[in-house]
């Protein structure tokens, strides 16, 4: 079940909603939050029964270990052998069933091992292992909300009901499958809120207001892009010859339907939640509008930049720094181990929690590279009297402009199905092949790759759009580039209600197609 299948809008969405609010007026918090759990796992079984059994086991076992590390005492080593023990049971899983461990290390004659990890990739496992990982962590650092979130535990009544709000948390199903991935200090809050529960119409508005918007990019604008670069990427694959425009065409309309189909699932996750009277953490932010590496990942995937920052990159880095001091290493060694080697390898992990391919591979060396030069030149000397002395405008402009290609050029490589038919790409890109036969009708694509940037560089983002009701919690604070006149605040009114009305009828037109997001593939 995908957000924009009819048979979840029209069906599954409004039973789960009036099962929510009809329980928490009746039986309190307890039992929506059980409601919420039960429609999560209904949501969840069509992607496969076996990949519903995982899930449930992932959550038995993380939500069993988190009783343990939290009741345990201080003094007692069997509280972190039972952490790691958890955290182990997580990574495994993640990288048997997503990476197909089994039979990379064993080969076909490992019999049922490869059977069983021969299954299609669990949806969602990322997220919702990431997400377990999370609590697991924060229930072994006596985070506060962790003992608040499970209560007296005194009966098993009392357990049935923790592992309900766990098993809710976890599974929510508006952040499931794609994310974003939220921490317990910012869901407990708003569950423990007297606000929680209450059918509120603004919640329904601001909803609705963002789903539709969300249907709208990924059904309209990310699908009809869709192909263009299927065209384009299989002729690279096969080496074929590719006019340079219609190359270009083919890049830029893979990385607007990127940005839409995420922005898409985004904005429908943000709005589904808001319906239940929840707020998800922002997981994207005009990212196409960075002013580079560094600040386009305080805009894109930004709950896992901080997963995997948290847990890779800030351990690595204390550790190398820790080790140059100890052993007194020259600076450029002890630089290269506090900043290069945990930047590259946390850009790897990124990189490869896609997927187990070489040009997952490319596309983390690439970004690493990148932002890890990036870093030093901002802390140069040069970088900060250039900053003193040069208009921020222009500055900005010159810095945005100088991101776009690079990031061009990295997401060709991520979307290419190996790393040659990434390279015959690029040659194709910067080629002479004029005279090559043409692979399409090149009118529609290119106007709707001026309708799309369009879009991603005038105008408001969805929270910006409704930040007068706070939409969402937010992850990082961004500054907005876009054209301040374009910025209107959203209120519900006729007129918005016409507008939404348009994106809704249009998205109808095309939703009949229902192609599954494309992070849904990771």
């Amino acid at each position: 079940m995908i957000f924009t299948d009819p048979l979840f809008l029209f069906v599954f969405l409004p039973i789960a909603l009036l099962a929510f609010y009809t329980v928490a007026n009746f039986l309190g918090r307890n039992a929506a939050l059980a409601v919420l759990f039960v429609a999560s796992i209904a949501f969840y079984i069509p992607y496969g029964l076996f990949s519903a059994i995982l899930l449930v086991a992932a959550l038995v076992v993380n939500f069993v270990v988190a009783l343990a590390v939290t009741f345990l005492d201080e003094s007692k080593k069997s509280r972190r052998r039972i952490y790691l023990a958890g955290q182990a049971y997580n990574i495994i899983t993640l990288c048997y069933f997503k990476y197909k461990i089994a039979s990379l290390l064993f080969g076909p004659s490992a019999g049922i091992m490869v059977d069983i990890a021969g299954i299609a990739i669990p949806a969602g496992i990322s997220f919702y292992t990431f997400q377990g990982a999370a609590f697991l962590a924060d229930a072994y650092s006596r985070d506060k909300n962790v003992a608040q979130f499970l209560g007296q535990l005194g009966s098993l009544r009392s357990v049935g009901a923790a592992f309900c709000r766990y098993g809710a948390f976890v599974s929510f199903f508006p952040q499931l499958i794609i994310g974003p991935i939220t921490y317990l200090s910012e869901f407990n809050p708003q569950t423990q809120s007297k606000r929680f529960l209450r059918l509120d119409p603004i919640d329904l508005a601001v909803g609705l207001t963002f789903i539709s918007i969300g249907m709208f990019k990924k059904v309209v604008i990310a699908d009809n892009l869709a192909p263009t670069v299927d065209i384009i990427f299989g002729a690279a694959q096969v080496g074929a010859e590719i006019h340079p425009m219609q190359a270009w065409i083919g890049a830029l309309a893979y990385m607007a339907q990127l940005y839409f189909d995420f922005s898409g699932y985004s904005d429908m996750a943000l709005g589904l939640a808001r319906m239940f009277g929840l707020k998800l953490p922002i997981n994207f932010f005009s990212p196409f509008k960075a002013n580079g590496i560094i600040d386009y990942y305080r805009r894109w995937h930004m709950t896992l930049t901080r997963v995997i920052a948290r847990f890779l990159y800030t351990p690595l880095s204390v550790a190398g720094t820790r080790y140059a001091m100890f052993n007194r290493l020259a600076p450029v060694p002890a630089h290269l181990l506090s900043l290069w080697f945990p930047m590259l390898i946390n850009f790897q992990i990124i990189g490869l929690w896609h997927g187990a391919l070489w040009t997952f591979c490319v596309f983390g060396l690439m970004h690493g590279l990148w932002y890890a030069l990036e870093t030093e030149v901002r802390a140069s000397k040069w970088y900060k009297s250039v900053k003193a002395k040069a208009s921020p405008v222009i500055l900005g402009f010159l810095e945005r402009a100088g991101f776009f290609l690079p990031l061009l050029l990295s997401l060709a490589m991520f979307r290419s199905e190996s790393v040659s038919g990434g390279f015959h790409l690029f040659s194709q890109m910067f080629g002479t092949s004029f005279d090559a036969r043409s692979l399409f009708n090149m009118r529609e694509p290119v106007m709707m790759l001026m309708i799309a940037f369009s879009i991603i560089y005038f105008c408001p983002n969805s929270v910006e759009l409704m930040r007068r009701y706070r939409p969402a919690i937010m992850t990082y604070e961004n500054k907005s580039y876009g054209l301040a006149m374009m910025r209107g605040l959203w209120r519900p009114g006729w007129v918005q209600a016409s507008y939404i009305s348009v994106l809704v009828l249009a998205s109808l037109y095309y939703v009949s197609r229902q192609p599954p997001f494309l992070y849904q593939g990771f």
